[in-house]
């Protein structure tokens, strides 16, 4: 029979406030076992790379995506079409002045959860994060002790396929009008551009989506998915089975 947690059967500490604090990384170091970033241009399959260190390998994930929509419902920000989004993140980076405003908000999540008390503390975890789309948002990441970012990577052509073939551009495009061809002219001027370079707003210039940035960072490892997810799989695999044995004194 396994002994009882630490915390079992204990009271919340209802006043702690502790794991609010916006100073606490510096306070207390996040004990993981390390992190790992997935960047990757729009549809170059960063979900389905998340999605299979959750399945696969146990990651837990977080995405900067889910605080920005956390943050619309808040606002009453519609969460469709996906423009409002974007022009919602590119207002509280600039608002902020701080283009890893979003970041910022998500690490803090991070360590609000390692510090709860019903945590799983059987061994440092491992995290994945995604929706990086400014590359001071992966800086701010990358001071973590243990950290790599893998962008994933496939040729407009291909990302394009998946665009159409998911109906996800078809519906990101259907509020205008008159609606546009579903084409790569098309791609490149309302899917890809947007993402990569932001949207020429003067009020949000330096806060925009910058996700060009991050897939160019020289400390980036990229993986391809051009072809079938089994590649895909295995390449992760291979990091991960790297990053397990280069942070091995960390598994518990």
């Amino acid at each position: 029979m396994s002994l009882p947690r630490r915390y079992d059967r204990q009271f919340r500490p209802r006043f702690s406030r502790l794991h609010l604090d916006r100073d606490l990384r510096w306070v207390v170091p996040l004990s993981v076992r390390y992190v790992v970033a997935i960047t990757g241009e729009r549809f170059a399959g960063k979900s389905v790379a998340l999605a299979y260190l959750t399945e696969k390998h146990g990651f837990e994930v977080y995405s900067l995506a889910t605080t920005l929509r956390e943050l619309a419902v808040e606002f009453g920000v519609p969460l469709e079409p996906r423009h409002r989004l974007q022009d919602l993140g590119d207002e509280l980076r600039t608002e902020h002045r701080d283009p890893a405003y979003l970041a910022r908000l998500t690490l803090r999540k991070i360590h609000r959860d390692h510090l709860d008390h019903r945590a799983r503390a059987e061994a440092p975890r491992r995290i994945a994060v995604g929706s990086f789309k400014r590359l001071e948002e992966v800086r701010l990441f990358e001071a973590l002790d243990r950290f790599r970012q893998l962008n994933i990577f496939a040729s407009r052509k291909v990302r394009l396929e998946r665009a159409l073939d998911s109906g996800i551009m078809a519906q990101e495009l259907m509020h205008l009008s008159p609606p546009p061809a579903l084409d790569m002219a098309t791609f490149k001027r309302h899917i890809e551009r947007r993402d990569r370079m932001g949207n020429d707003n003067p009020w949000t210039d330096g806060y925009g989506q910058a996700v060009a940035e991050v897939t160019s960072a020289k400390s980036a490892k990229t993986i391809s998915n051009r072809g079938r997810l089994a590649d895909l799989a295995t390449a992760l695999d291979g990091e991960i089975s790297d990053l397990d044995e280069q942070h091995s004194a960390f598994s518990g």
